[in-house]
């Protein structure tokens, strides 16, 4: 069997030197287009990682196998190799199955090759903006298209018997679900998209193993209906039946014409997404630096971000010491559950939905576009360095888009969630440059918040060039690479005159002053934490008392109140995150949860229910948090580790 498979895998060269052409095509358009020490897990995983399924990708994958289950057996019965093959020593049903082995193996191998140059493309900038390398989803990706890879085959082969007419219906198929996708948000749970749906747990990417394994069954069945088909058949030698001249004709025309209105379509959506193409509800504005692609019914919106792009973005570079602005493509259609605006070298993405404002959005318009010109006048230095220098990465775009595009009120707020944080966490200078152990401990948003106050004590101590000169000196020529943090910091910071210490002395200054305004009865603390798993509901009850802030809570304060039975003002909303025992999630994509309170007097708790399906084993790690009010930012306490107790009962 395996010298068969090999046999026929031979046969399948012409078309594995086809999409190894494809693949090699990709790639080079991408080294020609996009700088690859850009690249970012999450920037590769992009539109393919999204929650929900991505129709776009489904059909590059469908074609990819249609076209190869079409090339196993209607040429071998056009040209009558196959009765040469089943006059082999071999039974018919050996012969089918090396035939599909084969193929799949085929597809197996160019699915494989592919993720595996992107990993290494991946491992050439591992600390990029972006994000770390997820090793659980890279290869749940890879075996899921695998299996999907499989499925498709196993639909082509059973197409194939019917030749062009079976092309037609299939496309007919794929057309009716795209449609379904785009107008009614979903194609049905029978769905061949919804086999590529994404759904997370933390950072872990769970595929939908129950939709794979019914397609999987009715592949199976399909290839056992096609075997039966295709060793019926005769080939055009032994008799076959042949359509006339004509006949053929039409069907080689629709064939064509099939695949190249999937092709058109297929382009025309990839253009959609990239904004190189518009559609009825996209339109396009540009000014002398910017692009920007927008959804039609926003109008009045994108005409405010418009009108004062080109001002926000001389008075940043003014800031910067920018001699060059480049231009930026801005795609303000997107949408994202985790982040309002994403920038990735000279392209930003933002999510309108993000703020109610108007000039909130035009403000995270400033902030993506310092993060465009941090990696242009560091010539990506940052990005080298990201571990140690996240905070800044995020905090100078903080600063300078509220120095720009002014919010008083809302960095008000977020100075003294960030105090609060900073005293009672006890957060220091040597936290914020590690990043990874950063988001272990401590709420990950506060990089920004955090980072808006270290580069105002940066600014203030060194000057108002210093943050350009900073970027600058990052990224000089034969600048020492991949120096501890530390060592980086104080190496950059005295290249452009300035003194590491002189800004922390300043910036623990800050932060005390404006913990000194806060009042803290708006920041209650939890205490008496009590974890209990009910089996019989399927959920994990977490419930927590308040504490107001007192003498011995605060340690060094001298502010705080001696009071062991002060008041606190009652939080707005309460929530929880949950994280699991392992280190490796991402803080944006862990599960958060809404609390209420229970109880009535004295005896008032704060109660969460997660789903048990939140917590893998018994031991995970959460943050409790609340907002102080309607529209203030979520404060986290620092992670803790919990173990769930097993129950039965009502808890």
């Amino acid at each position: 069997m395996i010298r068969l498979i090999i046999k026929e895998f031979k046969q399948l060269l012409p078309i594995a030197y086809l999409w190894l052409a494809v693949l090699l095509l990709g790639y080079c358009v991408q080294v020609l287009t996009e700088r690859l020490d850009e690249e970012t897990f999450s920037s590769w995983c992009e539109g393919y990682c999204d929650y929900s399924s991505n129709a776009t990708v489904a059909i590059f994958s469908v074609l990819l196998a249609l076209v190869t289950a079409y090339s196993l057996f209607p040429r071998e019965h056009d040209e009558s190799t196959i009765d040469y093959l089943r006059a082999l020593p071999i039974s018919r049903r050996a012969l089918f199955i090396a035939k599909i082995a084969a193929a799949w193996l085929l597809l197996c191998g160019i699915n494989v090759l592919s993720y595996s140059i992107d990993a290494v493309l991946l491992a050439s900038n591992p600390e990029s903006i972006g994000g770390n390398f997820y090793t659980q989803v890279w290869v749940t990706l890879l075996w899921r298209d695998c299996l999907f890879a499989f499925i498709i085959l196993s639909h082509g082969v059973l197409l194939s018997w019917f030749r062009t007419l079976g092309l037609v219906i299939y496309g007919i198929y794929l057309l009716a679900l795209m449609w379904a996708e785009s107008y009614e948000g979903t194609s049905g749970y029978w769905s061949i998209f919804s086999l590529l749906s994404n759904e997370y747990e933390g950072s872990k990417l769970v595929a939908n193993y129950q939709a794979l394994a019914i397609h999987a069954a009715a592949a199976v069945l399909m290839l056992i209906v096609a075997y039966r088909l295709w060793n019926r058949t005769e080939s055009s030698a032994s008799g076959a039946q042949k359509y006339p001249r004509r006949i053929r004709f039409l069907y080689g025309v629709l064939s064509v014409a099939g695949f190249a209105l999937l092709a058109m379509i297929l382009a025309y959506r990839v253009g959609v997404g990239t904004g190189t193409a518009v559609d009825d509800r996209l339109k396009v504005a540009a000014t002398e630096h910017y692009r920007f692609v927008y959804d039609a019914s926003r109008q009045e919106l994108v005409d405010y971000i418009v009108d004062n792009a080109e001002s926000d973005l001389s008075a940043l570079g003014q800031l910067l010491g920018v001699d060059e602005l480049p231009r930026i493509r801005v795609d303000l259609s997107a949408t994202s559950e985790h982040a309002a605006g994403l920038a990735k070298w000279k392209k930003i993405q933002m999510d309108l939905d993000a703020f109610e404002q108007d000039v909130s959005q035009r403000r995270v318009l400033s902030h993506e576009t310092t993060h465009v010109l941090q990696a242009v006048e560091s010539d990506r230095a940052l990005a080298k360095n990201y571990s140690a220098v996240k905070f800044f990465i995020e905090g100078m775009a903080q600063y300078t888009s509220f120095e720009v595009v002014p919010e008083i009120e809302r960095r008000q707020s977020n100075w003294s969630l960030a105090s609060v944080s900073w005293k009672r966490q006890k957060i220091g200078f040597d936290d914020l440059i590690n990043a990874p152990e950063f988001a272990k401990r401590f709420d990950a948003e506060l990089h920004y918040s955090l980072g808006d106050l270290w580069t105002k004590a940066f600014v203030e101590t060194c000057g108002t060039d210093a943050l350009g000169n900073f970027l600058r000196a990052a990224g000089r020529q034969g600048a020492v690479q991949d120096l501890p943090a530390a060592i980086f910091w104080r190496d950059t910071t005295r290249q452009i005159g300035c003194d590491l210490d002189t800004v922390n002395v300043n910036w623990d200054k800050l932060m005390q002053a404006l913990y000194d305004q806060v009042d803290q009865r708006d920041y209650p603390s939890y205490t008496d934490i009590t974890i209990q798993r009910n089996s019989s509901t399927g959920q994990i009850r977490i419930s927590a008392r308040l504490k107001a802030l007192t003498q011995s809570d605060n340690h060094t304060d001298p502010s705080a109140t001696s009071d062991t039975n002060a008041d606190y003002n009652l939080p707005d909303r309460f929530i929880i995150r949950i994280g699991s025992v392992s280190t490796n999630l991402a803080a944006s994509v862990d599960p958060v949860y809404r609390g209420q309170l229970i109880g009535t007097g004295t005896d008032q708790r704060v109660e969460f229910l997660v789903p048990d399906s939140a917590v893998t084993g018994s031991r995970f790690r959460h943050q409790l948090g609340f907002t102080a009010s309607a529209d203030a930012r979520y404060y986290y306490e620092r992670w803790r580790r919990g173990t769930v107790a097993e129950s039965s009962g009502q808890p």
